[in-house]
C-alpha cells in the first residue's frame, strides 16, 4: 500500500526505531461493505441521550464488554490515554450523585451555564436533579489519563 504514497510507510527510520504491525487486509466486495455501514448506520440510529433509566440489573460481564469496546476508540498517538471505572456499588453511586448535583446546582441555579445553554438544554428536560445517578444499575465514568508515570517516577505527557 507504500507505493500509493510515492515513499515508503513507515519511513525505514521509523520502521526501524518502531517496528510497524500491519493490519492484514480484508478486501470486502462493495456490496458487503454497504450492507455492514447501513445495518451500522441503523444500530447508532437508535442511540439516544437518556436520563431515565431501568433499575434492573445488567451483567458484569456486559459492562465489561462495553468498556472493552470504548476502549478500542483511535486516540493520536494510539495511546487511548483514558480509563473507565464502572461502579454498581449503591454507596458510591449516591456519593456521586450528591458530587453532580452540587456542580449542577451552580450550573443551573446560580447560571454558571449561560440562558441560552440552559434554553438549548430545556427540550430535553435536564436540571440539576440527578436521580438517575442512583437508580441506573452501574455507572461508567471515563476519565483522561493526561500522562503517564515512567518507572523512574518522571511523567510523560499523553497526546
Amino acid at each position: 500500500m507504500s507505493e500509493l504514497y510515492g515513499h515508503p510507510y513507515p519511513s525505514p527510520e521509523l520502521a526501524a526505531k518502531h517496528p510497524f504491525v500491519t493490519l492484514g487486509e480484508q478486501r470486502l466486495e462493495e456490496s458487503e461493505m454497504r450492507a455492514r455501514a447501513t445495518s451500522f448506520r441503523d444500530e447508532m440510529d437508535t442511540r439516544r441521550s437518556v436520563r431515565m433509566f431501568s433499575p434492573d440489573p445488567v451483567p458484569r460481564d456486559l459492562i465489561e464488554l462495553a468498556i472493552e469496546t470504548a476502549s478500542t476508540a483511535p486516540s493520536g498517538a494510539h495511546k487511548q490515554p483514558w480509563r473507565f471505572v464502572a461502579t454498581n456499588n449503591p454507596d458510591i453511586k449516591q456519593q456521586i450523585r450528591v458530587a453532580a448535583e452540587e456542580e449542577e446546582r451552580v450550573n443551573y441555579l446560580d447560571n454558571r451555564m449561560n440562558s441560552e445553554w440552559q434554553e438549548a438544554l430545556a427540550p430535553i428536560g435536564t436540571d440539576h436533579h440527578k436521580e438517575f445517578l442512583e437508580v441506573a444499575p452501574w455507572i461508567v465514568v471515563l476519565f483522561e489519563q493526561r500522562y503517564e508515570l515512567l518507572p523512574d517516577g518522571r511523567q510523560r505527557r499523553n497526546y
